[in-house]
């Protein structure tokens, strides 16, 4: 479906950089109390004065390079004027005219290439805290802590077609975010305001939607709705609407203002700034692998599928853990384990990967275990539930519980002779040819071994034996 006849979307995105202090002041980003995180100049008192965060630069200046955008040298910073509680002086400090950098590109999942028109640094507002149902009156509280907090903001090109494309490009979006250590999925927010038309009609944003589901299903529901407008024979009005996440719908907010409306002007008490081309040079060789590169690398080094690779390039610290990991055992061994059993642990006990501190050299030495044979794959995967969820290292839990296979041949035979003794009706099963009985009987002598056998090698010997060799 072409744009002048399908649906065109585009995201603003706003990512709460991980600084340890505010854009323009030295006030904390993270606080327990409310109000407790502000001072003169978050709070836009009367002749203070701010000064720009060096390292939410130097955050913006990498989130910018890593999307291949152009990187102006000189910019500066203007006034988005509107009279709103969230912003105390009744402006944000922004940038329009000229932003940090513009003209870059993320690649999405089908090999869509979304435009990413710029990327900006501005200053987040306070949060308003609603108390409809809270008691007899309402009224609406106001936070300060977050107002003044650094946001990077990334607005693309209306390249999006559905609602899928949007939560593709959002997962490529956090995975390079990730990748450069400059957002924290923990404890920062990134939300998104998202614009959207069909067949060509007025242009409407949803505001302020949080998380990949979220933005996937306000669009989902907005397209519908604009499309059955236009089945009514009615205008699709050009405004700004609110997402109501427990519903999944949209719902109408104020009129769509216009640039003109925000009266932009130079904030005067910032100079313009101006940056070396040798200091964007050498941020751009600060960058670290992205994801696409380095699940090249894999599939290239070390033989994986590109399914596989594309797993484990998804994830920084799973990425990282990989690499390590195949460094002492076998690297698809290593791969398939991470991806299915490792991530299964993980995403059932809800773990943050990226917060887990867990040594390769323990995972590298139970996998050499599993590809010699000493534990089965049931042990493998109940040592990394422990590991993840109780902090037990695999080798100690495999040693603790005596769950090694280290049975010579002469006792695994005993095992084998014994079971098939007690277990007379399935070995005459199968002899006749009844397969499902050699399960059976391999699984009593795993009982009688406390599992310490090789499952393969005891399979061998009761067939030996049913032959008569």
């Amino acid at each position: 479906m072409s744009k002048e006849k399908g649906t065109m979307i585009g995201l603003e995105c706003h990512v709460q950089l991980n600084t340890d202090s505010k854009l323009f002041c030295g006030c904390k980003t993270t606080a327990e109390e409310p109000n407790s995180a502000c001072c003169p100049i978050c709070l836009g008192h009367p002749g203070t004065k701010p000064v720009l965060n060096a390292k939410a630069l130097d955050y913006a200046m990498k989130v910018a390079l890593a999307l291949d955008c152009e990187i102006n040298q000189e910019f500066f910073f203007s006034r988005k004027t509107y009279f709103y509680p969230d912003m105390s002086k009744n402006f944000q400090i922004t940038q329009y005219e000229i932003p940090v950098g513009e003209k870059g590109h993320i690649m999405l999942s089908n090999g869509k290439k979304v435009g990413i028109t710029r990327v900006h640094l501005e200053e987040d507002p306070a949060a308003l805290v609603h108390t409809e149902g809270m008691g007899s009156s309402n009224f609406c509280l106001v936070d300060y802590n977050r107002s003044g907090i650094p946001l990077v903001e990334i607005v693309t090109d209306p390249d999006m077609e559905t609602p899928e494309e949007a939560r593709d490009f959002l997962d490529q979006l956090t995975i390079i975010l990730s990748y450069l250590k400059v957002f924290s999925p923990t404890t920062g927010t990134l939300k998104a305001d998202c614009n959207v038309s069909v067949y060509g009609n007025n242009r409407v944003e949803v505001k302020n939607v949080s998380g990949k589901k979220g933005v996937e299903k306000a669009l989902a529901f907005e397209v519908a709705r604009q499309k059955h407008v236009l089945l009514e024979d009615k205008e699709i009005a050009m405004e700004t609407r609110a997402f109501d996440e427990e519903k999944g719908t949209t719902r109408a907010t104020r009129s769509k203002e216009t640039e003109a409306d925000y009266g932009y002007i130079f904030e005067s008490d910032l100079t313009a700034f101006r940056l070396k081309k040798s200091e964007i040079d050498e941020m751009r060789n600060k960058l670290p692998e992205l994801h696409g590169a380095k699940s090249k690398r894999f599939t290239e080094a070390f033989g994986l599928d590109e399914y596989t690779s594309k797993v484990l390039a998804g994830n920084f610290a799973l990425g990282n853990l990989f690499e390590q990991v195949a460094k002492d055992t076998d690297a698809n061994l290593a791969a398939n384990f991470l991806t299915r059993e490792l991530m299964a642990v993980v995403n059932r006990s809800e773990l943050d990967i990226d917060s887990l501190e867990l040594d390769s050299k323990e995972i590298s030495s139970m996998l050499s275990l599993r590809s010699s044979g000493k534990i089965t794959e049931k042990v493998a995967k109940d040592a990394i539930i422990v590991y993840l969820t109780k902090g037990v290292k695999p080798t100690k839990f495999i040693d603790g519980q005596g769950l090694a296979m280290d049975l010579n041949k002469g006792e695994i035979e005993k095992a084998v002779e014994k079971a098939m003794a007690e277990n007379k009706a399935a070995v005459a099963d199968l002899k006749r040819g009844k397969q499902k009985s050699l399960n059976f009987i391999v699984g009593q002598v795993m009982r009688l071994t406390r599992a310490k056998a090789n499952p393969k090698e005891v399979q061998n010997i009761i067939l030996k034996r049913i032959k008569g060799e």
